[in-house]
């Protein structure tokens, strides 16, 4: 049976690196949606670029990607293991940006930093150090997290995505307005209600 649910959209930003970490979160989130979704009325949709942008000219590809995908996201999640990614004109890489123009709008940013050793001859130094640098900014900041490995990342990032749903005031606003007299399935304008189908 179909219900309301306010529909939040994860952003999953990273350097093309992570593709594993990329994959696990959409499972992380899928599994949330199995247990949560129906009781919690939310639901958590994961977009990255590869599967939410469309061709455009007319503007830098990040600013593209920006306006396509990451302004529409509620939360972000970063995923950094060896390398920081190619400047965008206006910031070190695309991560960062995302990160950034996310931050500067009130919305929760998640960070996770790999610890898994990676041999020297796989290093690019450059991307390296800037990632380094990039990491010891954002330390003070904000809280980051770290993993040592995917089943690492799997049990942290369930645990906190959980925590920032049930702490983050951004998302409270979203999923905690009263509802209107009358109507228990109806939520505000601004919850992006949806209708749900939870097999």
């Amino acid at each position: 049976m179909g219900y309301n649910a306010t529909v939040l959209q994860v952003m999953v930003a990273s350097p093309s690196e992570v593709n594993e970490e990329r994959q696990l979160v959409q499972q992380v989130l899928g599994e949330w949606n199995a247990v949560h979704a129906k009781e919690r009325k939310i639901v958590l949709l994961p977009a990255m670029w590869e599967t939410h942008s469309a061709p455009s000219m007319g503007d830098r590809p990040q600013e593209i990607i920006n306006k396509q995908v990451l302004r529409d996201c509620d939360i972000l999640i970063a995923f950094l293991l060896t390398r920081l990614g190619t400047s965008t004109g206006k910031f070190p890489s695309g991560t960062v940006e995302e990160i950034e123009e996310h931050l500067r709008a009130g919305k929760p940013a998640m960070l996770y930093f790999s610890e898994a050793r990676v041999a020297p001859d796989k290093l690019d130094m450059m991307q390296f150090e800037a990632l380094r640098a990039f990491r010891e900014e954002v330390k003070m900041k904000g809280l980051i997290e770290t993993y040592s490995d995917l089943p690492d990342l799997r049990g942290r990032l369930s645990l906190q995505l959980s925590n920032t749903l049930n702490k983050d005031s951004y998302i409270k606003t979203l999923t905690n307005k009263p509802q209107p007299l009358g109507s228990e399935n109806t939520r505000g304008a601004a919850e992006k209600p949806v209708r749900a189908d939870v097999c």
